[in-house]
């Protein structure tokens, strides 16, 4: 088995090879060119074993020359302390890393979706990226309205049919009214992306539609919540306990001690999507429009226990997150009466 370690940028690719004994071997560098990456590990023979650091690339990467190798691993950049940390750190030497890594078998790899969940997990991003574009506009907008003046109106500042008694305003202030159209116009633009994304969203998750339904019937999940759920649990099975899960979810606890002395706290890593999902549902949960259930009840139990809201919340989103999973494995929906009150 050759272990090939591949530096990938942008524009340039280095590539370095180790044979079984882990003897280095051959070094080339190379244009990030489909046919040029192709044909050199064509010319390689034997069984061979790629790797890659995760990236904006990778995945390319691993769909280009998944024909030509034997293995390919899309490792994760933070484990690798030979690469990070190392004095000596270049390009050829940060693939001949890789490469020495694969060799030791020191490799932490990244989980490599089907291609449907890889086309819902693209889409899913793009929404939460277009719902952010609306936020970023609606500042912008309620700044520019501050800086003339203008007191503070709600909802009604973005709205469409308030936006004349709006524009009113802003002219009787005097304002800029060209920059105020503007301003509006980024607001309706960012709108109909994220609608156009919702539909994309919808298309991408039909081969998956029944995972959705059953997500969907969770107190507090809805139609995005229960997407991006899908797109990255995916059947349930991937994550083997819920304290990995919780950790992928970026509701974790972070840790650190010493001789009983430290600090803990939230987690700051995990996937952001999953945890804008699961805290948005604990919030449509504490608004009670979900009627009573299970997780409502443990809210109401929890706050009369004068329990701190905020570890409270974090508890029901791992509930949440513990639920979907569950669902995912057994195809059954919600049964509120299943649910372990927490105390």
């Amino acid at each position: 088995m050759k272990h090939i370690g591949m530096d990938v940028h942008s524009t340039t690719t280095d590539i370095t090879v180790l044979n079984s004994n882990g003897k280095k071997i051959f070094h080339q560098k190379i244009p990030t060119r489909r046919e040029e990456l192709v044909a050199s590990i064509k010319k390689i023979p034997g069984k061979k074993q790629v790797v890659v650091e995760e990236s904006s690339l990778s995945d390319w990467i691993t769909r280009l020359l998944e024909p030509y190798a034997t293995k390919i691993i899309r490792c994760q950049p933070q484990y690798n302390r030979l690469i990070s940390e190392s004095e000596k750190k270049c390009d050829e030497e940060d693939s001949y890393s890789l490469a020495e890594l694969s060799y030791l078998d020191k490799l932490k790899g990244v989980h490599h979706p089907t291609q449907v969940y890889r086309d819902l997990r693209e889409g899913v991003r793009a929404y939460w990226y277009s719902s952010r574009q609306i936020t970023r506009a609606k500042n912008r907008l309620k700044a520019f309205l501050l800086f003339n003046g203008i007191e503070k109106q709600g909802k009604q500042a973005y709205s469409q049919r308030q936006r004349s008694c709006m524009l009113d305003k802003i002219k009787n202030s005097s304002a800029n009214m060209k920059l105020a159209t503007i301003r509006y116009w980024e607001l309706d633009a960012a709108r109909q992306s994220q609608l156009e994304h919702l539909r994309l969203l919808r298309e991408l998750a039909k081969p998956v539609q029944d995972k959705v339904k059953i997500l969907k019937t969770i107190p507090g999940v809805g139609e995005i919540g229960a997407h991006t759920l899908v797109a990255y649990l995916e059947d349930g099975r991937r994550i083997p306990n819920k304290r990995k899960l919780w950790q992928y979810c970026g509701i974790g606890i972070r840790r650190h001690e010493s001789s009983n002395k430290g600090i803990e706290g939230a987690s700051r890593q995990g996937n952001r999507c999953l945890k804008n999902a699961l805290m948005i549902a604990v919030a449509h949960i504490l608004t009670g429009c979900n009627g009573d259930n299970a997780l409502w009840r443990i809210w109401c139990s929890q706050q009369a226990a004068r329990i701190d809201p905020r570890r409270t919340r974090r508890n029901l989103a791992r509930k949440i997150a513990v639920i979907a999973q569950h669902l995912l494995r057994s195809k059954e929906p919600y049964d509120d009466e299943r649910i372990i009150m927490a105390h």
